[in-house]
């Protein structure tokens, strides 16, 4: 059903003025295949890198919080909070952070001043 072949004969090879190649073609494309490849696993680390730096940078500083992602929003969290506490992660943003009892629900709310 396939024919798959190991190798390369004359006739992949030959060009359309009817010479063989002599191997340097071919060489070359193999080369600019590994490029790609190569460069194209090195910008699928560096994004996924930055992705998950970014993600992990999301995360307020100084609120520690049980459940990151926050798992509701701010208003409802503080409405029902069994702790709420404020922190600045440097001198001009500052968290309001609060958790629910048995710290099933977490949220902060962080801005800069």
């Amino acid at each position: 059903m396939f024919n798959l072949r190991a190798r390369n004969t004359a006739a992949d090879n030959a060009q359309p003025d009817g010479h063989g190649s002599d191997g340097k073609k071919l060489g070359r494309r193999r080369l600019l295949s590994r490029i790609g490849t190569t460069g194209l696993a090195t910008s699928a680390a560096v994004f996924v890198g930055t992705a998950a730096a970014t993600k992990a940078s999301a995360q307020p500083l100084c609120c520690s919080l049980a459940n990151y992602p926050e798992n509701t929003t701010y208003s409802y969290c503080s409405a029902h909070a069994a702790y709420i506490w404020y922190c600045s992660a440097n001198p001009y943003l500052h968290c309001a952070c609060c958790e629910t009892a048995g710290n099933k629900l977490s949220a902060a709310q962080c801005q800069y001043n």
